[in-house]
Parts: structure tokens; sequence; C-alpha cells
């Protein structure tokens, strides 16, 4: 069976997505974190470790099939 590459022609990729934010702490200058769903909380059992949401980690050049436009009316108005 031949698996053919998904192709992001448009340019519709996590750096221009509304719902990407850029992660200044990483090493590299590309990674960000996808806040399109809730942050999903680990399975931990440990009762003395801090338990904290995480959103998925992606490259400014990854893209998914939840991609929409960002626009400056979205940093205006980030909850409407």
């Amino acid at each position: 069976m031949t698996v053919l590459p998904i192709k992001n022609e448009e340019g519709r990729a996590c750096d221009t997505c509304r719902f990407w934010r850029k992660q200044a702490h990483r090493d590299e200058d590309d990674w960000g974190q996808c806040r399109r769903m809730p942050p999903i909380l680990p399975d931990l059992v440990d009762d003395k470790l801090v338990i904290a949401g995480i959103w998925p980690s992606t490259k400014g050049g990854d893209w998914c099939g939840e991609w929409e436009t960002f626009s400056l009316e979205d940093v205006d108005n980030p909850h409407s």
C-alpha cells in the first residue's frame, strides 16, 4: 500500500492560525502551542505533583484541519 503525503498548498500553517501561540522559552524559535481545544490533563496518580493542563506543542510550519485565519481583531477581542 502506498501512502501519499498530505500537502498543505494553501499556506495554512500553525504560525498563521488564530489558535496558535508562540512559545518564547524554547531553544528553537518556531515552536508554539495550539489553543484550539481545552488543555488535556495528564493521568497522574501521585498526589504530591502539581497537575497542570497541557496544550499540544507544534512547530510553526505544522498544520491540521482545524486551521482558522488569524486577524488583528483576534488580538483586540480575544474572547469574541
